[in-house]
Parts: C-alpha cells; structure tokens; sequence
C-alpha cells in the first residue's frame, strides 16, 4: 500500500491553462526551478501545481517572490500553507 503525505509546507498555484496560461506557466516554472515541484495535474483547462519546502519561511520566502504574477488574470490562485503547525495560510491571490 502507497501511503501519500502531505508535505509539512507548501505554496499551491493554480493557473487558467490557455496560450497565456502556458506563456504565465514558462515564467513560473523558471523562477521556480530551485524549488522541490511535489506535484502537478492538469484538469478541465486548468493547471496547479505544488511546491513543497522543509521550512515555513522558505515556502512564505517562494510565495512572496511569485506574487508579482498576480496581476495575471491566468494565475487563478497562490497560497502558502502549513500542514504541519498553525500558522495561517498567506492567500495572495484566490
């Protein structure tokens, strides 16, 4: 049996998967690269993904420098949350 476990943080993105959504998906995924991608799904003309880091201020840290995208209509959602302490979910766009 596969167990599947939340990661302890994480920042979720949600884009609007259309020619913009791909040119607003290059970008991220650029500025991205340093960061663990934990997963990916593409679904009903809409892409997300999830990074996933070892510290609530590395994660607070990549959501701060992507939130220059949401001026993006594409960019449907970006939030850093914890599954592991208390501390609430920064929500910059959703």
């Amino acid at each position: 049996m596969i167990k599947m476990r939340l990661p302890d943080y994480e920042v979720i993105i949600h884009i609007q998967y259309d020619s913009l959504g791909k040119k607003l998906e290059d970008q991220i995924l650029l500025e991205t690269k340093p960061y663990e991608l934990d997963e990916s799904t593409e679904y009903q003309g809409r892409k997300d993904y999830h990074w996933s880091f070892k510290t609530w201020e590395e994660a607070v840290l990549a959501g701060s420098i992507l939130k220059k995208y949401c001026q993006n209509p594409n960019l449907l959602l970006l939030k850093v949350k914890t599954n592991k302490t208390n501390e609430k979910p920064i929500v910059y766009k959703g």
